[in-house]
């Protein structure tokens, strides 16, 4: 086996500096895996530590990327079992120390230590990746490499869905923002019985919202027609997954009293809130980050019976191409960008 591998690396703290390369193999230590990479997934967070932006000057100053990760356990460190060798996982990307209150309180995303595999330490956009062997989730094998490189930001889908209930019967609920995240959002809390309305811009995101209304979602383009949400059904609750700031500032006006407002996405300018009109209203606003172990079994689920369904979401590219792909997910080209090893064209198509 070689020495070397082939990993997309943030190579310094420098805007734009990215390259793919030739590393060294990592090794795993004790209670590590060593895993052969399947797939990975590109998002948001991936493209602002690129361009080196506000909230992400934590990074090392050397970081291998990619933490929507599947592949096959390739080899152990000492205390693992040798019987998970050839094992296929997916990462519990975000997680804390597992020691403190917070981690035994079951909200280990939330610990004041948390760190993030291809953010904190070096990712799964390689050939091979290492993580501890507690991080490491089980999938079927009947998910597509793609499908199955999804499970990480479906499980921040469904943990932002569940803030609002495990029965959504009959409820209205915007989704703004017709990414990945706000897509998968719609299906889960459709899932769950709500009545879902996807909300995008006039301009860039006609792709997404499109593939929207193939899922069957009903569809609201632009400001005025989120103005238009008014003369509907009350609106029960809003997610707010397009981390844009005069979106959440129109969802407070419009959300019912004693709504729910979620938010799954970050922002790059900090919205400027009506507090008095949630204090009169008594909407609720919530904040969701990451997931825990338990959201993974019902995103894997969620996965599992709408993959035909989800298959045209994603454009698939070679490592080679990796470039390109950060590109198109930069330039929301895409609705998302999965980076595909070669090996592993038995599971690329259904």
């Amino acid at each position: 086996m070689s020495t070397q591998m082939t990993a997309f690396l943030k190579q310094s703290r420098k805007k734009g500096d990215i390259a793919l390369r030739q590393v060294p193999l990592p090794m795993p230590g004790p209670g590590q895996v060593l895993i052969r990479t399947e797939a990975v997934g590109l998002c948001g967070s991936d493209i602002h530590a690129v361009n080196s932006h506000a909230g992400y000057e934590w990074l090392p100053e050397r970081v291998v990327l990619g933490h929507e990760a599947v592949g096959i356990i390739h080899a152990v460190g000492p205390d693992v079992s040798s019987t998970r060798i050839g094992e296929r996982v997916v990462p519990l990307a975000i997680d804390g120390c597992l020691n403190c209150s917070v981690c035994a309180g079951g909200t280990p995303q939330l610990c004041s230590q948390r760190d993030c595999l291809g953010l904190s330490f070096d990712g799964a956009l390689a050939d091979f990746f290492v993580l501890d062997a507690g991080r490491t989730v089980t999938i079927d094998n009947e998910l597509s490499s793609s499908m199955a490189a999804l499970v990480e930001p479906t499980g921040v889908a469904v943990h932002a869905v569940r803030q609002l209930g495990e029965n959504l019967q009959g409820q209205r609920i915007i989704v703004s923002g017709p990414g990945p995240v706000g897509l998968l959002c719609g299906l889960f809390a459709e899932e769950l019985g709500a009545d879902v309305e996807l909300v995008g811009p006039l301009e860039g995101s006609q792709t997404r919202l499109d593939f929207a209304s193939q899922l069957g979602f009903a569809t609201v383009r632009g400001h005025e027609g989120i103005e238009g949400t008014r003369n509907g059904r009350p609106i029960d609750a809003w997610i707010e997954a397009s981390g844009a700031a005069v979106v959440l500032e129109t969802a407070i006006t419009l959300v019912r009293r004693g709504g729910t407002i979620v938010i799954p996405g970050l922002f790059g300018v900090l919205p400027h809130l009506d507090v008095n009109q949630l204090v009169r209203s008594e909407a609720r606003l919530q904040g969701t980050y990451g997931y825990t172990r338990g959201d993974y079994g019902a995103a894997t689920e969620l996965l599992l019976g709408n993959q035909e369904r989800l298959a045209s979401m994603v454009t698939e590219f070679p490592m080679e191409s990796v470039l390109a792909a950060v590109e198109a997910t930069e330039q929301t080209t895409v609705i998302k960008a999965v980076v595909v090893a070669d090996w592993t064209t038995t599971r690329r198509r259904l």
